[in-house]
């Protein structure tokens, strides 16, 4: 059994069905992905902004190694 960041046990999943692996897009659809890597706070702030995007809220984890910081369309 693993463990996750603050070092409390992850409890096992149940095993999941293998998942089709086609996707059917409409045209011009986009999928976005997660981007997993090292940024400043500063540097996400600005770079948000250029591209169009308003952070949302932000969570760090209890040793202050990790933030999730999701990004929204400014409106």
């Amino acid at each position: 059994m693993g463990r996750n960041a603050d070092s409390r046990p992850l409890c096992p999943k149940s095993p999941n069905p293998a998942p089709d692996p086609t996707v059917d897009f409409a045209s011009a659809e986009a999928l976005r992905t997660e981007i997993s890597a090292k940024f400043r706070q500063d540097g996400i702030r600005v770079e948000s902004a250029a591209a169009g995007f308003a952070r949302g809220r932000r969570w760090n984890d209890s040793g202050g190694r990790f933030t999730l910081s999701p990004t929204f369309p400014a409106t």
